[in-house]
Protein backbone atom coordinates (compact mmCIF):
# COMPACT_ATOMS: atom_id res chain seq x y z
CA UNK A 1 0.00 0.00 0.00
CA UNK A 2 2.50 2.36 0.80
CA UNK A 3 4.25 1.98 -2.26
CA UNK A 4 1.45 2.47 -4.18
CA UNK A 5 0.50 5.71 -2.45
CA UNK A 6 4.17 6.70 -3.12
CA UNK A 7 3.99 5.99 -7.28
CA UNK A 8 1.12 8.27 -6.91
CA UNK A 9 2.80 11.29 -5.37
CA UNK A 10 5.58 10.92 -7.71
CA UNK A 11 2.64 10.71 -11.02
CA UNK A 12 1.28 13.35 -9.17
CA UNK A 13 4.05 15.57 -9.41
CA UNK A 14 4.65 14.31 -13.05
CA UNK A 15 1.97 15.67 -13.75
CA UNK A 16 2.56 18.75 -11.80
CA UNK A 17 5.22 19.35 -14.44
CA UNK A 18 3.17 20.75 -17.05
CA UNK A 19 0.55 22.43 -15.45
CA UNK A 20 0.89 24.65 -17.87
CA UNK A 21 -0.29 22.46 -20.73
CA UNK A 22 -2.94 21.36 -18.35
CA UNK A 23 -4.45 24.84 -18.50
CA UNK A 24 -4.14 25.43 -22.02
CA UNK A 25 -6.01 22.52 -22.59
CA UNK A 26 -8.91 23.17 -19.82
CA UNK A 27 -9.26 26.43 -21.76
CA UNK A 28 -9.66 25.01 -25.23
CA UNK A 29 -11.64 21.98 -23.65
CA UNK A 30 -14.22 24.42 -22.42
CA UNK A 31 -14.29 26.59 -25.31
CA UNK A 32 -15.18 23.91 -27.60
CA UNK A 33 -18.01 22.59 -24.95
CA UNK A 34 -19.43 26.37 -25.52
CA UNK A 35 -19.29 26.22 -29.50
CA UNK A 36 -20.02 23.29 -30.33
CA UNK A 37 -23.00 22.14 -27.97
CA UNK A 38 -26.42 22.05 -29.72
CA UNK A 39 -27.66 24.88 -28.48
CA UNK A 40 -24.92 27.51 -29.25
CA UNK A 41 -25.54 30.70 -31.11
CA UNK A 42 -23.07 32.11 -33.39
CA UNK A 43 -22.60 35.09 -31.00
CA UNK A 44 -21.37 32.39 -28.45
CA UNK A 45 -18.99 30.87 -30.80
CA UNK A 46 -17.39 34.56 -31.82
CA UNK A 47 -17.19 35.79 -27.82
CA UNK A 48 -15.87 32.25 -27.52
CA UNK A 49 -13.12 32.85 -29.84
CA UNK A 50 -12.94 36.63 -28.77
CA UNK A 51 -11.94 35.50 -25.54
CA UNK A 52 -9.41 32.83 -26.72
CA UNK A 53 -7.65 35.95 -28.97
CA UNK A 54 -7.35 37.84 -25.58
CA UNK A 55 -5.76 35.26 -23.63
CA UNK A 56 -3.23 34.62 -26.32
CA UNK A 57 -2.69 38.42 -26.34
CA UNK A 58 -2.07 38.56 -22.64
CA UNK A 59 0.75 35.22 -23.03
CA UNK A 60 2.26 37.61 -25.40
CA UNK A 61 2.38 40.11 -22.81
CA UNK A 62 3.34 38.50 -19.72
CA UNK A 63 6.11 37.04 -21.73
CA UNK A 64 7.01 40.53 -22.23
CA UNK A 65 6.56 41.59 -18.26
CA UNK A 66 8.76 38.67 -17.52
CA UNK A 67 11.49 39.57 -20.18
CA UNK A 68 11.89 42.54 -18.61
CA UNK A 69 11.48 41.97 -15.03
CA UNK A 70 14.50 39.20 -15.78
CA UNK A 71 16.35 42.16 -16.63
CA UNK A 72 15.59 44.62 -14.03
CA UNK A 73 13.15 46.67 -16.15
CA UNK A 74 10.26 48.21 -14.97
CA UNK A 75 7.05 47.50 -16.40
CA UNK A 76 4.47 48.60 -18.29
CA UNK A 77 2.46 49.67 -16.04
CA UNK A 78 5.12 51.48 -13.79
CA UNK A 79 6.61 53.05 -17.12
CA UNK A 80 3.07 54.62 -18.04
CA UNK A 81 2.44 56.30 -14.61
CA UNK A 82 6.12 57.52 -15.14
CA UNK A 83 5.32 59.08 -18.17
CA UNK A 84 2.11 60.46 -16.83
CA UNK A 85 3.55 62.45 -13.91
CA UNK A 86 6.18 64.26 -16.90
CA UNK A 87 2.95 65.99 -17.72
CA UNK A 88 3.65 69.72 -17.93
CA UNK A 89 1.35 71.81 -16.14
CA UNK A 90 0.21 75.12 -16.49
CA UNK A 91 1.50 76.52 -13.55
CA UNK A 92 5.43 75.66 -13.37
CA UNK A 93 6.69 75.41 -9.19
CA UNK A 94 10.09 77.32 -9.03
CA UNK A 95 11.72 75.50 -6.65
CA UNK A 96 15.49 77.30 -5.51
CA UNK A 97 17.69 74.56 -4.51
CA UNK A 98 20.92 76.06 -2.30
CA UNK A 99 24.26 73.68 -3.33
CA UNK A 100 27.02 73.09 -0.32
CA UNK A 101 30.05 71.35 -1.07
CA UNK A 102 32.19 69.63 1.47
CA UNK A 103 36.21 69.55 0.74
CA UNK A 104 37.57 66.74 1.45
CA UNK A 105 41.38 66.65 3.07
CA UNK A 106 44.27 64.71 1.92
CA UNK A 107 46.06 62.73 3.78
CA UNK A 108 49.12 60.81 3.81
CA UNK A 109 51.78 59.22 5.51
CA UNK A 110 54.07 61.35 7.61
CA UNK A 111 57.11 59.69 8.03
CA UNK A 112 59.96 61.46 10.27
CA UNK A 113 63.62 60.49 9.85
CA UNK A 114 66.62 61.11 12.14
CA UNK A 115 69.75 61.48 10.19
CA UNK A 116 73.04 61.83 11.79
CA UNK A 117 75.20 65.05 10.42
CA UNK A 118 79.26 64.13 9.86
CA UNK A 119 81.29 66.84 10.90
CA UNK A 120 84.29 67.63 9.24
CA UNK A 121 86.42 68.52 12.27
CA UNK A 122 85.11 65.40 14.37
CA UNK A 123 87.78 62.10 14.97
CA UNK A 124 87.39 59.24 12.50
CA UNK A 125 85.93 57.33 15.11
CA UNK A 126 82.57 59.82 15.38
CA UNK A 127 82.24 60.29 11.86
CA UNK A 128 82.77 56.53 11.21
CA UNK A 129 79.99 55.91 14.15
CA UNK A 130 77.75 58.53 12.60
CA UNK A 131 78.28 57.23 8.90
CA UNK A 132 77.08 53.33 10.34
CA UNK A 133 74.16 55.06 11.80
CA UNK A 134 73.08 56.54 8.64
CA UNK A 135 73.75 53.54 6.77
CA UNK A 136 71.87 51.54 9.01
CA UNK A 137 68.63 54.36 9.15
CA UNK A 138 68.91 54.28 5.21
CA UNK A 139 68.49 50.67 5.19
CA UNK A 140 65.78 50.39 7.20
CA UNK A 141 63.99 52.94 5.58
CA UNK A 142 64.43 50.49 2.44
CA UNK A 143 63.29 47.85 4.03
CA UNK A 144 60.04 49.67 5.24
CA UNK A 145 59.42 50.99 1.40
CA UNK A 146 59.98 47.78 0.22
CA UNK A 147 57.36 46.35 3.03
CA UNK A 148 54.77 49.06 1.79
CA UNK A 149 55.13 48.38 -1.83
CA UNK A 150 55.16 44.59 -1.24
CA UNK A 151 51.66 45.82 1.20
CA UNK A 152 50.39 47.75 -2.05
CA UNK A 153 50.89 45.44 -4.61
CA UNK A 154 49.21 42.67 -2.40
CA UNK A 155 45.60 44.33 -1.97
CA UNK A 156 46.02 45.41 -6.13
CA UNK A 157 46.69 41.79 -6.53
CA UNK A 158 43.68 41.29 -4.32
CA UNK A 159 41.32 43.70 -5.81
CA UNK A 160 42.01 42.16 -9.56
CA UNK A 161 41.07 39.02 -7.97
CA UNK A 162 38.24 39.84 -6.95
CA UNK A 163 37.61 42.23 -9.66
CA UNK A 164 37.48 38.55 -11.71
CA UNK A 165 35.63 36.76 -9.64
CA UNK A 166 33.02 39.57 -9.99
CA UNK A 167 33.32 40.16 -13.64
CA UNK A 168 32.95 35.94 -13.89
CA UNK A 169 29.98 35.90 -12.03
CA UNK A 170 28.26 38.74 -13.90
CA UNK A 171 28.86 37.14 -17.14
CA UNK A 172 27.63 34.11 -16.04
CA UNK A 173 24.19 35.68 -14.49
CA UNK A 174 24.18 37.57 -17.80
CA UNK A 175 24.95 34.38 -20.00
CA UNK A 176 21.71 32.73 -17.73
CA UNK A 177 19.31 36.12 -18.04
CA UNK A 178 20.09 35.88 -21.93
CA UNK A 179 18.96 32.08 -22.09
CA UNK A 180 15.60 32.24 -19.95
CA UNK A 181 14.93 34.92 -22.36
CA UNK A 182 15.26 33.35 -25.33
CA UNK A 183 13.98 30.03 -23.89
CA UNK A 184 12.58 30.40 -20.64
CA UNK A 185 8.88 31.53 -22.09
CA UNK A 186 8.92 29.37 -24.88
CA UNK A 187 5.70 26.92 -23.56
CA UNK A 188 4.02 30.54 -22.84
CA UNK A 189 4.48 31.44 -26.13
CA UNK A 190 2.88 27.86 -27.30
CA UNK A 191 0.06 28.03 -25.24
CA UNK A 192 -0.48 31.56 -26.47
CA UNK A 193 -0.18 30.74 -30.08
CA UNK A 194 -2.84 27.51 -29.75
CA UNK A 195 -5.20 30.31 -27.95
CA UNK A 196 -4.80 32.60 -31.04
CA UNK A 197 -4.77 30.07 -33.57
CA UNK A 198 -8.19 27.89 -32.31
CA UNK A 199 -9.58 32.05 -31.26
CA UNK A 200 -9.20 33.07 -34.90
CA UNK A 201 -10.67 29.41 -36.00
CA UNK A 202 -13.51 30.42 -33.60
CA UNK A 203 -14.03 33.91 -34.72
CA UNK A 204 -13.50 33.22 -38.02
CA UNK A 205 -15.97 30.13 -38.65
CA UNK A 206 -18.57 31.23 -35.82
CA UNK A 207 -21.69 30.78 -38.91
CA UNK A 208 -20.65 27.44 -40.37
CA UNK A 209 -20.44 26.21 -36.70
CA UNK A 210 -23.64 27.67 -35.53
CA UNK A 211 -24.89 25.87 -38.79
CA UNK A 212 -23.46 22.88 -38.44
CA UNK A 213 -24.40 22.36 -34.45
CA UNK A 214 -28.17 23.14 -35.12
Amino acid sequence: MKRIFAWLGLFWRWLAEARLFWMALLVLLLAFLVSFRPSAWEIHIRVTGLILQCLGIGTVALGIHETRKLFGRPGIVKLLLEWMSHFPRWRRRIVLAAGSGTLGALTGHVRAHVWSNVDPSASIEARVDALTKNVERLNERLIQVQKEIDSELHKQSDALRQEEQIRAKDDQSLQQRLEAAETGGLHISFIGMLWLFFGLFLSTMSAEIAQWVK
